[in-house]
């Protein structure tokens, strides 16, 4: 047995391997495809325990004996450092991943067949042992072995330290995937696989979303055409962003990185292009063009420099939709999960925020660079002030702000400015297509109350004023329909607070029944909103009548005995919360029971209130109010804002208005100096 000492190179074996298990694996399983192996496999058997025993076997070249100075006998140096041109092929180059085991078994034990100059198989065994690593054991050598027909490689390990459960796990799954799937898919043509126990790595679910296409490219009265595969990959994979240009034969004979390797938008992708074009290709920085082979073509060609750029318009389009169906996606729910998006307070809020989130999602897709790295404080202050420069109608200066903090292309100036425009148009035509909802609604509603014969308190007018909330507040959440008593609008009213205030478990509240005589009566509508920052709930009960019944004591002493029954029960009056009570009718009766009521209240100086009381700090309101006020103090708001958005839609000159006329004519059929 000869023993032989590895030749170190000021380095310390045991400092510099690696300590993670995964990447030790993945170590020996290259060092079998830097072998011209097509199949790596992993065996292992196990217990309840542990893993009690480990090979990889690779049916690659084997280790030449004859070599093994150069190989085992050299640390940190390795000789496919000096012989082979493509990383994307070979990656056992720093002399050092045979001592990989280190870190998760006791000894390893090469055995490996390779074939001589004389096509002899030649068998023979090396081992390297923890606490030993500087020397290695050339064991054994059988020579013309009649016994041996094939070479290859089998790594065994002794004194594993490795969990039953590892080769399982998903850590170490998602590890082979990352590690190994760009590799495997570009050498798929040559059958190149990794089997874990008999089971091939599937790595197909890494694949996010592929494409094909086919570039043609004429050149001197010659037509080369370039097979093109796309894959975006779900994560980032271990190798760069390249492409990766295949022979006829689909055997890689070059490789060239993306632009996007230093940009963090998460677009993780390969190009794989193949073509006979690159049967006789010779890369300029390994070796030079033989002038007697005139089929020979290299990276200086035109027909090259054409594709790459052809690639490169190809991939910015990929990266372009990839930003804006995917990544902006996940960078808007961030923000919106952080609260760096503010949540909208109304209907008329939502827009204003889909804006700013269509705005910031515009920028992103231009220049992803000014919201990468950002912390979160940053990405506040960012997202303010993009939304201040829009609600003061400042959006241009958003261009020179980026152009500020990145230097914009003239392109991406245009694209962003045209952007900025659509964004604006969008915004104004959301806007003006909820105000002309709101006016059909109002217009339907006016209908309503004027109809002495066939309306039905319930199901007509009540059912309109359901969909039309807005009139009394925005974003209220109705509890209750269909007028319930008050033990059913108490409970789902409960079910509701408690759902909207996050960690706090609905059996932390009493379900006893309400004691009060008047228990049993029954609201129109019973409505509430909850204000997340102030925690305030600002509650709402509304009692229509019929168009026909002109309101007076009887009907408000009705609502009176709404807010007794509320001030009777402890859980309808947390401190947090304000209660307002609205009676609604066509007209007051002529005892002027209401206008009485109403120069009582005036003190407190808010119109149509006719009763104040302040208890224990909570508020209890009721407002009696005409169809009419509730219909001019819409039209006051809305036909001025319907007005201004129209104007300022004529001037970002966008195609003629088709609904104009239909707009005007609901706004003159709401407006009231058309009333007869």
């Amino acid at each position: 047995m000869a023993k032989c000492k590895v030749n170190i190179n000021n380095n310390s074996i045991s400092n510099t391997v690696t300590k993670d298990v995964n990447k030790a694996i993945c170590e020996y399983l290259w060092n079998g495809f830097d072998a011209n192996a097509s199949q790596l496999s992993i065996r292992y058997t196990k217990n309840a325990f542990n893993i009690t025993s480990l090979e990889i076997q690779d049916n690659g070249e084997g280790i030449d004996r004859s070599s093994l100075q150069e190989t085992f006998g050299c640390f940190q140096d390795s000789q496919k450092l000096h012989t082979y041109q493509w990383s994307s092929q070979v990656k056992g180059k720093k002399g050092k991943g045979r001592y990989s085991f280190n870190c998760f078994a006791s000894k390893a034990d090469w055995v490996t067949v390779y074939k001589d100059k004389e096509s002899h198989y030649i068998r023979h065994k090396i081992t390297i042992k923890k606490g030993d690593n500087q020397n290695y054991d050339d064991n054994e050598q059988e020579t013309k072995s009649s016994s041996v027909n094939r070479t290859g490689t089998t790594v065994s390990f002794s004194d594993i330290n490795l969990p039953s459960d590892f080769f399982d796990s998903e850590v170490f799954l998602d590890y082979l995937k990352k590690e190994f799937a760009v590799f495997l898919f570009l050498n798929k043509a040559q059958n190149k696989e990794i089997l874990i126990n008999g089971e091939k790595l599937d790595y197909e679910d890494v694949i996010e979303d592929s494409d094909n296409k086919v570039i043609l490219i004429e050149s001197d009265c010659t037509n080369f055409y370039f097979n093109v595969t796309y894959i975006r990959w779900k994560e980032k994979m271990k190798e760069n962003y390249c492409m990766y240009f295949l022979d006829s034969s689909l055997t890689e004979k070059y490789e060239k990185t993306t632009t996007f390797n230093n940009k963090d938008t998460k677009f993780h992708h390969s190009l794989y292009i193949s073509s006979d074009y690159f049967n006789h290709f010779v890369d300029n920085a390994t070796g030079e063009k033989n002038l007697f082979e005139a089929d020979n073509t290299s990276p200086k060609d035109k027909v090259f420099k054409t594709l790459v750029k052809k690639l490169k318009r190809f991939l910015e389009e990929k990266q372009k939709k990839y930003v804006a169906e995917v990544a902006s996606k996940k960078l808007l729910a961030k923000y919106q999960s952080k609260g760096i998006i503010r949540q909208p307070q109304n209907d008329y809020d939502k827009i204003l925020v889909e804006d700013l989130k269509k705005t910031i999602s515009a920028m992103y897709e231009v220049q992803p660079k000014i919201f990468i790295n950002l912390q979160d404080d940053q990405a506040k202050t960012l997202v303010g002030v993009v939304e201040l420069l829009l609600q003061t109608d400042k959006r241009e200066d958003l261009i020179s702000i980026m152009d500020s903090v990145v230097n914009l292309s003239d392109d991406e100036r245009h694209n962003l400015a045209a952007v900025l425009k659509t964004t604006d148009l969008a915004r104004i035509t959301d806007t003006i297509r909820l105000i002309q909802n709101r006016i059909r609604t109002i217009s339907a509603l006016k209908v309503a109350v004027k109809s002495e014969n066939g309306m039905n308190e319930v199901d007509d007018l009540q059912k309109l004023v359901e969909q039309s909330f807005w009139i009394f507040g925005e974003e209220y959440n109705i509890v209750t329909q269909a007028e319930p008593d008050f033990n059913q609008a108490l409970m789902e009213y409960l079910d509701k607070i408690y759902d909207t205030a996050p960690g706090i478990s609905k059996s932390n509240y009493s379900k006893d029944k309400i004691e009060h005589p008047d228990v049993n009566k029954e609201m129109d509508i019973f409505a509430f909103r909850q204000n997340i920052q102030s925690s305030i709930i600002d509650n709402i009960v509304v009692e229509l009548k019929h168009p026909k019944v002109k309101l007076g004591e009887k009907e408000l002493s009705q609502v009176k005995t709404y807010m007794n029954v509320i001030m009777s029960d402890s859980r309808f009056n947390a401190t947090n919360m304000r209660w307002k009570f609205y009676l609604v009718g066509n007209d007051f009766d002529s005892s002027n029971y209401i206008h009485n009521e109403m120069r009582n209240a005036i003190n407190w100086g808010k119109k149509n209130l006719v009763c104040h009381i302040d208890n224990n700090g909570i508020q209890y309101e009721i407002f009696v109010l005409k169809w009419s006020e509730l219909f001019a103090d819409f039209e006051i708001r809305h036909n001025f804002l319907l007005k201004k958005l129209e104007m300022k839609r004529e001037e970002l000159s966008v195609s003629s208005i088709h609904d104009k006329t239909e707009i005007h004519s609901i706004v003159a059929e709401a407006n009231p100096s058309d009333d007869k």
